[in-house]
Order: structure tokens, then sequence, then C-alpha cells
């Protein structure tokens, strides 16, 4: 550990707490492409102190868990927020992991909202839900992203002053009776003044020379329309969900998250009284484009390129609103992402597609010459085999089984580990790294009958790519705080995202009831 600047003790409590969340942010991107920042993200890292080592320690590395993890300070085996999706057993049928039939949509802007959202399936405090508890002064509590599972986590159970505000998938900006009865004025006016359908027309375009880029602008496995400039427009010609769903993977979208956040903090006075306030802010712009068109694509490049000047104008705000000494910012992403595998297979590494379908139909042949002819395969969700009701057991009571098909599964090609819910389910020590981060991705009730690990650059997704594996481009993403009571430094220290809650409860004075993470300490000013 190199600390690079003394920052002064601590005087008083933050007056801001803001949690920053980049989704699918791998923390090679720091290495690779920081020579393109110039504004925010350059400040962030280079003034910050960063854990360059920090990484998830479990398997199932998607949005909501990271999310929740970053949020509550616990794993998914505590927090309970298993993926993004899971098989409901007693619905039979997949469930999201905010969706909740019992609330209605709360629309801003006059529009007509449809999703129904709510953190009812987080088993977990957030840290906003022990700053309502623990706080002094009543906090005012704002979280924002396009992302409902992304919003929720971040801002807990809902309660006075809490808020948490998303993107519907049709354009519309949007809360839940969770956390308003009303619109809130900031939001609404906001939501009036700058409609989404306004981008119709627009072209994203590179923001730096096409020299500052690096690698080749289109490569196999990007989308055919893979070259710049990107039109948001739709075959219609009008500004349809076809229309909404490329102004999302833009960074447009981006911009319109940060500029909600901005109008919350000015309008809603956070952090301008005594006490703490907290805002958290999730840009998932860098997912979507991720996921079509890889980690390498000048698409990516871009959309962190025009992020660091986003995030410049953020802070900007938080400086002139705040005060510079007055506010705590940590940075992370809930996940990485897998290069594509068409371009990962001309280097001669393994990489490759496991299709959903046919591994479920083999899974069925299998259990078939073992049970007899059935559906015994209730549902394939992200990577987890669900059985159908008592099929497990039969498996177990009959001779070798189980073992059967977890031998047969391991030889799909593309497959590197297979676990029982048996051992995932236990707490024994294990020299089994991969069973050990399975382990804390596993909550009883939730999580399937067999999980299965695929080889390092596989997986299911049938084009672009994916993420969701406890693989280290998956695990590691960055780690930094800034700001009040921050001691800036590169600190070459075991770290994980679940650190950052525990981190900020320690400088805003506040205790979590439960924690799997630690405080950083050493990047604590004394």
């Amino acid at each position: 550990m190199t600390p690079q600047a003394q920052a002064p003790a601590r005087s008083e409590r933050p007056r801001l707490v803001v949690f920053v969340v980049v989704d699918q942010f791998r923390v090679d991107y720091v290495s690779r492409y920081s020579h393109q920042w110039t504004r925010g993200l350059k400040r962030l890292f280079e003034g910050g102190a960063v854990f360059p080592l920090a990484a998830y320690p479990y398997s199932g590395t998607v949005t909501c868990p990271g999310h929740a993890t970053i949020s509550t300070g616990s794993f998914p085996a505590t927090h309970g927020l298993i993926g993004n999706s899971w098989f409901d057993r007693e619905r039979g049928a997949n469930v999201s992991c905010t969706h909740d039939d019992d609330v209605t949509s709360l629309p801003f802007g006059g529009a007509t909202g449809t999703e129904r959202h709510s953190p009812g399936r987080l088993r977990a405090n957030a840290f906003a839900d022990e700053l309502r508890l623990q706080a002094v002064r009543p906090p005012r509590i704002v979280t924002v992203s396009l992302k409902a599972r992304s919003a929720i986590t971040l801002a807990g159970r809902g309660g006075p002053g809490t808020l948490a505000v998303w993107e519907e998938d049709n354009g519309t900006w949007a809360t839940s009776s969770t956390y308003a009865a009303t619109p809130a004025p900031e939001i609404d006016w906001y939501a009036k003044a700058n409609p989404v359908t306004a981008a119709y027309g627009k072209a994203w375009n590179r923001l730096l020379p096409e020299s500052a880029y690096l690698f080749t602008d289109v490569a196999p496995g990007e989308p055919r329309a893979g070259t710049f400039p990107h039109a948001l427009t739709s075959p219609s010609g009008a500004p349809d969900n076809d229309f909404v769903t490329l102004w999302e993977r833009s960074p447009f979208s981006d911009d319109a998250v940060a500029d909600i956040a901005i109008a919350a903090l000015n309008g809603m006075k956070l952090g301008q009284m005594p006490g703490t306030d907290m805002l958290g802010v999730s840009f998932s712009a860098l997912d979507l484009v991720g996921h079509a068109f890889g980690p390498n694509s000048h698409e990516v490049q871009d959309t962190l390129a025009r992020l660091d000047v986003t995030l410049g104008r953020l802070l900007d705000a938080l400086d002139t609103s705040v005060g510079r000494d007055r506010y705590v910012l940590a940075l992370s992403a809930d996940h990485g992402v897998a290069p594509i595998p068409e371009q990962v297979q001309p280097s001669g590494v393994s990489a490759g597609r496991l299709v959903s379908a046919n591994m479920r139909r083999h899974i069925d042949e299998v259990i078939d010459g073992i049970l007899g002819p059935g559906t015994h395969v209730a549902a394939l969700t992200s990577n987890q085999v669900y059985l159908t009701p008592g099929t497990y057991h039969q498996l177990e009571d009959t001779a070798h089984g189980l073992a059967t098909v977890m031998d047969a599964i391991r030889q799909i090609p593309g497959v590197w580990k297979v676990y029982a819910a048996d051992e995932l389910a236990g707490r024994g020590a294990t020299s089994d790294g991969t069973l050990a981060a399975a382990r804390l991705s596993h909550f009883q009730g939730r999580s399937g009958d067999v999980l299965i690990i695929p080889q390092p650059y596989w997986f299911t997704q049938s084009t672009g790519t994916t993420h969701g594996t406890p693989h280290g481009y998956d695990q590691r993403v960055p780690v930094l705080f800034t700001g009040a009571g921050i001691r800036p430094g590169q600190y070459y220290v075991t770290a994980s995202p679940a650190d950052i809650a525990p981190t900020l409860a320690e400088l805003a004075g506040i205790v979590l009831a439960h924690a799997d993470g630690r405080v950083l300490a050493d990047a604590i000013a004394r």
C-alpha cells in the first residue's frame, strides 16, 4: 500500500454519502482505456483511494446481486438476491429479483407506468436502511438508474425521505408505491421537460478522434449494425420501443441518469444541511453496450469516454452544491464481462457458446435412463438446473443416480464444473475455490438443484457476450473512495465491493446490522 497524499483528519461526518455504480465496468478498463479520460473518471482514479485487487468472491456475477452486495455489504447467500431472476418453485415460473404484484407503478411526467417493482425479496438491510434507522436527522435518500433492480437495491426497503427512480422499458421514468404516494416534483419536472422521445433522430458518434481508440472498430461477433454513427431511429419511423432500446444502449441514457441525479441533488438540497443524506447513481449504458459489442469495441471505449465527461459534470455539481470536503463517494461495478468468443477463438484458446435448450434436453434424457421417461427439468436459468418436485431426492435414492447425471453434464463441451445443491448448502472448509465462490451465491429455496459452471470464455448467451461466472473477467471490478475522511492512494490489499457499505457506514457514524464485508480502514484518514 502506497498512499499518495494525506487527507485532513475527519472533523465531522460527511453531509452526503454517494454510491456510484458503473454497470459492467471491468477493472482492466482502467489500465487499457484511461488514456482516453480527462474529467470525472480521471479525477476519481488519480485522486481517490483505489483498491486495484478488488473482486467479487462469489460466482453469480450479475446486476441484481452486485448492486445488493454493494448496498448491504453482504453476499447473495446472505442478502438472498441470487440473480436478476430465478425459478420460483411455488409459482412454477421465473421471477425477477424486484418484481412485486403487490405494488403499483408511479410514473413521472404524466406518463403511464406499468411495471411493478419493490425490494420485497431483499433479505438484508441496505446502507440506506441503516442510515434511516440511525441518523440523528431523518435523511433524504435518492437513487437513480435505468434499471429498477439497480435503483431499488441501492435504495433499500424504502421509508420516509427515500426515493428510487428508474426507467421503465418504454422510456417512462418511474418509481413505485413502495417509495412514494405522489410524484416528486423535482423528478416530475425533469421528465416533463426532457422526454426520452426528444432524442429520436440523434446520432451517437465517437467523442474522440478514431485514432484514439484501441482495437478494430468492427470485429467478429459484433452486431451487423456495428459501425459509427449509430442512429437513434426505428424502422417504424416513430419513437417506439425499438428506438428506446437503442437510446438505452447509448451514452445518452447515462447523461439522463446524471441529469436526474443532479436535479434531485439541487432540488431536494441533498447534503446541504447538517446530518447525512445519501445519493445513489447507477449508470447502465456500459452494460447494454458491452453485451452487444464486447469489451474491446470502440463502442465500449466511447461509452467510457463519454461517462468520464458525465461523471465530471456530476462531480462539479457535488462540489458546488455540497462542497468537496463535505461528501464522500464510492465507485464500483456490479460485475465485469467476458470477451466475445468469436474474438477469442482465433488465438487458439477454447471459447464458445452453450445452448441452454440442448443442455436441458440432454439432462432430461440422462434422467430418463435412470428414472424412466418424463419431464425432469423444470427450468434451466442462469446455469442453475431446477428439477421437477421429487426428482432430486429420487436421484439421491437411486444408486449412483445423481453422480451419473452430474458426470453426464460435465461431458458437455464447454462445461467446467458441476455442483449439487447439498454441496452448495455446505459451509465446511473446502480447497475448491470455485465451490467456495458458488456457496456464497447459494440461497436455500431460491437456488437450483444443480449448478453448472462453464469453462472460461464459454457461456449460454447466443449473441454478443455476457457475465455471471466466477472467472476473473467477471469478478474483478474497481473499488475506490474519494472525498471527506478518505486518504488517497493505491492500496494493494484484498478487497471486495462488499467492503463499500461497511466503510461508508464507518465514515457516516452508523453500524450495519450484519455485513460480510469489512471496513477498509487503511483508506480512512485518522
